[in-house]
């Protein structure tokens, strides 16, 4: 059996199937190249797999009558794996060990591996040529057998083949092909910990693959969908893009129609193919369940929070007849169901609002009332007072609490206060109640409408967001609701305004500059997201609950009245660093402060002129930003960032327009001064106003209150109280207890309760106040300043 070497770099002379004229045979490799067959080769990778040498000779002799011209190294492998089976088993084992390359797929098999795969796969996702395609699988596939591994996966294959396209210069293709998702590490600290990203979500199976799904759809935008200079600006910190997880596939938040859905029966799916279809309700109970579940259905088709305008107006037709217990049961249900029904996004309660009159409004008092079977039953202001009756009725179910005398958290409840309020007997009686919740739990909200610059018609959610009637004076429309409701805020796009203050380093046009730039991002990032949500909605058919139509037609999210918001945190710091105060602390600050935001406003106005949709300034909410803002610019400019808090991780800048939390400035004078920011942030604003540990007399909270209104510019504005609960003995008290003033029960018997940035929720446990809100937000609720009413 003599062995000897042909030469390789001659070419067959003949079509495969045979030999060539001169005895060659050629066979061909899995990348598509001709290579001479060296029956050396055989013989050394058998001794390699513990075939003896005799006997690898044997092999490699009988292997020669069988091969042929032309066949695929493949298929030669499989003859030759039969023969080495044929005579030892074990060896034959150790040898496809050894020669094949199996990979577990993201399908779930074991395939061999197959190069042309990576080929097919780099033109059709990262848009090369066949033939760069094809060289760099070649290279790939060099890599991969030197690694002598018995199987590959398809993330290490795309890892390998992203590394190669780096080598090659090829950074778009590289951008194009890679992979999205988490490292094992952070899957196990997930599971295991959980994550303080969103104080509304606690830790539970469905948290985690919410997280998990988030990280694959927020690393989309940054590598796939956003430019990456808008990108980049967001890593940095320049501005933030709030929701990223949901900024490719979903709008913010909604302000719903219920006497809509009341006229055209419901489809929580939006099509009815999926689920049962309601007809219109007949019955008050009916009715509120259906609220309910608008709210909990419409969170699969939005990011943010969802609410209910004019509530308690649309819902009063139901209860004609009705005695106070009948409709108190009603309020009772639809309170609990928002309360326990935990099953929004990734295993929460639905982030949901309520709008509540006190009276039915001028706008709504002719209109058609819609009621039972989706009839009209004459004019809403037919029913102001069926609309008081469960008005009493709701709020006495919010002032009982829950089973364990907890606060209901949800809905977030913004009571609408008109002049009327403070002179009507009626009106009185129930804004008082308003006060009770205030001094029990601090849990609602005061919607001011007293104000000359606020707009008959206006709503507001608990994620800032508020929509005013002036749009639709604006559009034509023959009633300001039609701008109010079945729509809300596309997506909220931040500025971080203490970074513009470090960079321009107290030049007032460097400033103005930069803050131009940043606002380009904002624009170019709400351009975006304009289109890509209208092809949701009308090409990729993603959103069937927004476009379902009602039987006379009409699609029920109103898409051209969106708003476009654009954000801002930490003016206040911007303030101490470009003028040398803070808001509270000269007249200068404060002045430049309202200057800089004015500019922001006119921007939006602008915008609104010159592209027909409509553009605002809000307030964001900054439940992390405000905190991770701060820990950026610390880590960038050190002492040049004037934080708030202890470093590094519990600092956090003053949200939005805010005066700082912890200023020795008297409660009116706060409201003044931050209540004349109100008018300007035209697309959401809140002024929140801390009590002390003291229960307040109710009448003097609701004086105090109508002074607020009257004499402040303040559009909406609470009164929050810090809460200890007990679950030992379901003792609620004020201010944030180390025992329990009744039985005397600490540490992990006590929860605690306060408002984070637009809605109240579980602090946390223990006597350290951690497990639920992120370390900057538990900083900045030790430094609030709390009034003593």
């Amino acid at each position: 059996m003599a062995y000897y070497t042909r030469d390789s770099t001659s070419n067959p002379s003949t079509p495969y199937g045979g030999r060539a004229r001169d005895g060659s045979i050629y066979v061909i490799k899995s990348d598509g190249r001709v290579e001479l067959y060296d029956p050396n080769k055989v013989v050394v990778s058998l001794i390699r797999s513990g075939v003896p040498y005799k006997t690898a000779a044997e092999i490699a002799d009988e292997l020669q009558y069988k091969v042929y011209d032309g066949m695929s190294t493949r298929t030669l492998r499989t003859i030759l794996i039969n023969l080495v089976d044929q005579r030892s088993p074990e060896a034959a084992l150790r040898y496809k060990q050894a020669h094949e390359m199996f990979v577990r797929t993201s399908r779930g098999t074991l395939e061999r591996f197959d190069p042309k795969l990576i080929e097919d796969s780099l033109v059709k996702e990262a848009g090369l040529t066949q033939e760069v395609a094809a060289h760099i699988s070649r290279e790939v596939e060099a890599k991969l057998r030197k690694l002598k591994v018995g199987y590959l996966t398809a993330p290490l294959i795309r890892e390998v083949v992203t590394v190669q396209l780096l080598e090659e210069g090829l950074e778009e293709a590289r951008s194009q092909y890679t992979r999205l998702g988490m490292p094992v590490y952070d899957v196990t600290h997930l599971i295991e910990h959980g994550s303080k990203e969103n104080a509304n979500l606690h830790h539970n199976p469905e948290t985690i693959h919410k997280f998990a799904g988030d990280q694959i759809l927020r690393e989309y935008l940054l590598v796939k969908v956003l430019p990456r200079h808008i990108t980049d600006a967001h890593l940095r910190g320049d501005i933030h893009l709030h929701d990223s997880d949901y900024y490719a596939v979903r709008p913010n938040c909604l302000q719903h129609d219920l006497s809509w859905f009341f006229a055209n029966g419901l489809r929580v799916d939006g099509t009815g193919n999926h689920t049962s279809v309601a007809a219109p309700p007949k019955h008050a109970m009916v009715a509120a369940l259906h609220a309910a579940k608008i709210l909990a259905s419409s969170q699969t088709n939005m990011a943010g929070g969802q609410s209910l305008d004019n509530f308690n107006v649309f819902m009063a037709p139901f209860f004609v007849g009705k005695s106070y217990d009948e409709v108190k049961q009603v309020a009772q249900a639809f309170v609990y169901e928002m309360n326990m029904q935990y099953v929004a996004r990734g295993g929460q309660v639905v982030f949901s609002n309520i709008n509540l009159e006190l009276t039915v409004p001028p706008f709504l008092r002719d209109e058609p009332a819609i009621g039972p079977k989706g009839k009209v039953v004459g004019k809403y202001g037919d029913f102001e007072d069926e609309m008081h009756l469960f008005t009493h009725a709701l709020l006495d179910v919010f002032l009982e609490g829950d089973a364990r005398g907890k606060p209901h958290l949800f809905p977030n409840t913004i009571v609408k206060v008109r002049d009327s309020a403070f002179k009507d007997p009626e009106q009185r009686e129930l804004l008082l109640k308003v006060h009770q919740l205030f001094s029990k739990y601090g849990t609602p909200y005061i919607l001011n409408l007293l104000p000359k610059w606020q707009h008959q018609a206006v709503n507001s959610m608990g994620c800032r967001t508020r929509l005013s009637g002036d749009w639709a004076d604006r559009q034509g429309y023959p009633n300001p609701r039609y701008s109010t409701m079945r729509t809300g805020n596309i997506h909220y796009n931040t500025i971080n305004l203490p970074r513009i203050a470090i960079e321009a380093n107290g030049d007032d046009n460097k400033a103005f500059e930069i803050l131009d730039q940043r606002l380009g991002l904002i624009r170019e990032s709400l351009e975006i997201k304009h289109d890509l949500i209208e092809r949701r909605l009308y090409k990729n058919k993603l959103l069937p609950f927004l476009t379902q139509k009602g039987a006379s037609g009409d699609e029920y999210y109103q898409f051209r009245d969106l708003t476009h918001t654009v954000g801002f945190v930490g003016l206040n710091e911007f303030t101490r660093i470009h003028v040398g105060s803070a808001l509270h602390e000269s007249r200068d600050a404060y002045d430049f402060g309202m200057d800089l935001i004015r500019y922001m406003r006119d921007w939006a106005e602008f915008l609104t002129e010159t592209t027909g949709w409509r553009w605002t300034l809000t307030q964001s909410p900054a439940e992390s930003t405000a905190g991770r803002f701060a820990k950026l610019d610390l880590r960038e400019f050190g002492d040049r960032a004037l934080v708030n808090g202890a470093a590094p991780n519990s600092v956090y800048y003053t949200n939005s327009s805010h005066l700082q939390v912890d200023a020795d400035v008297p409660l009116f004078e706060r409201a003044r001064l931050e209540g004349e920011f109100h008018p300007i942030c035209n697309g959401g604003h809140i002024t929140h106003l801390f009590l002390g540990e003291g229960t307040p007399n109710p009448e003097g909270l609701m004086s105090l209150t109508e002074k607020l209104c009257r004499h402040t510019n303040m559009g909406l504005f609470d009164y929050t109280r810090d809460l200890t609960t007990c679950k030992n003995c379901a003792t609620v008290s004020g201010g944030l207890q180390k025992t329990c003033p009744n039985c005397g029960a600490s540490g992990a018997d006590l929860e605690y309760y306060s408002r984070i940035t637009g809605y109240c929720q579980r602090i946390g446990s223990g006597d350290s106040c951690t497990g639920g809100w992120n370390d900057s937000k538990v900083a900045e609720l030790r430094d609030r300043r709390r009034y003593c009413i």
